[in-house]
């Protein structure tokens, strides 16, 4: 019979169950701001005003419609960083803490500290000469790209309170800019909330351990327990295929989450700046 759950009353905590509760807050705080934005349609649906075409009237201004947008954005918004915790290393070096009580368990050295590591310069940038330049250099773009993607929506946040003209003589349109930027990104942050916990469940699966931490919010994967009949040796080549490789620099793994992060910045952006010209061709009743 295979084990598919950790038993309660293995010590330690458990990182998947905390995963678990961290998404399920987030999925109820969803359904409470998607309930808000689809009220506050039907609301402002009801002030009457219209935008000029029909597409955009039914997708802002009725709940339905406004359902879809944040869906399709929460998509944009989610998906790339679902793919990055999907598919990058749960860590480096996890300890088999099997016959061992928590208080003697160890705490996992860094990997620049383990004997054979290397230094910290080798585990960020990597440990050939070749590899450093461009490890360097990528993360000197990417750290430049996300700060002027960073500027950029600033900007587009302060446009409307400089450009937006006073509306209290013709009637204010609805606020566009909840539903562009708020809900999708709390659609974004749940689907990555529940890929990290079908990345732990996976792993713990495909290495025959269940994964524990000595305390409740310590959310860094450094020890295992594992499960019955599985051997030392099983469960350290099962965990080899998952976990970050001393030669891989994590300058790359930074560079492919600021490439996840582009499509929500860029989203956000754009809703912003969409948000505030939708509010100049809004007709008033």
């Amino acid at each position: 019979m295979v084990i598919r759950r950790s038993p309660h009353n293995l010590p330690g905590t458990d990182p998947l169950l905390i995963a678990y509760i961290l998404g399920v807050i987030y999925l109820v705080l969803l359904f409470v701001i998607l309930g808000l934005m689809m009220a506050t349609v039907t609301l402002n649906a009801k002030r009457g005003g219209h935008l000029p075409w029909p597409l955009a009237q039914w997708a802002f201004t009725t709940p339905l419609g406004a359902l879809a947008v944040a869906v399709a954005g929460g998509l944009v918004w989610g998906l790339p960083l679902a793919l990055v915790v999907l598919t990058r290393p749960i860590g480096v070096y996890p300890v088999d803490v099997t016959e061992l009580p928590p208080i003697w368990w160890p705490r996992p050295l860094p990997p620049w500290r383990v004997p054979g590591g290397g230094t910290l310069a080798d585990y960020v940038l990597g440990h050939s000469r070749s590899q450093r330049v461009w490890s360097l250099l990528a993360l000197i773009f990417s750290a430049l790209f996300l700060i002027g993607l960073f500027a950029v929506f600033v900007a587009a946040s302060l446009y409307p309170l400089r450009h937006i003209d006073n509306c209290s003589a013709s009637g204010c349109p609805p606020s566009f800019s909840q539903l562009l930027t708020g809900a999708p990104e709390f659609i974004g942050i749940t689907i990555m909330l529940f890929s990290q916990v079908a990345r732990i469940a996976h792993v713990e699966r495909r290495s025959g351990v269940w994964f524990r931490t000595r305390e409740a919010l310590e959310f860094r994967l450094g020890a295992y327990i594992r499960r019955p009949g599985v051997t030392r040796e099983a469960a350290a080549v099962g965990l080899q295929r998952y976990t970050r490789s001393a030669r891989r620099p994590l300058a790359r793994d930074v560079v492919l989450i600021a490439l996840a992060m582009t499509p929500a910045i860029l989203l956000m952006i754009g809703g912003e700046l969409l948000a505030a010209w939708l509010s100049t061709q809004w007709i008033p009743a």
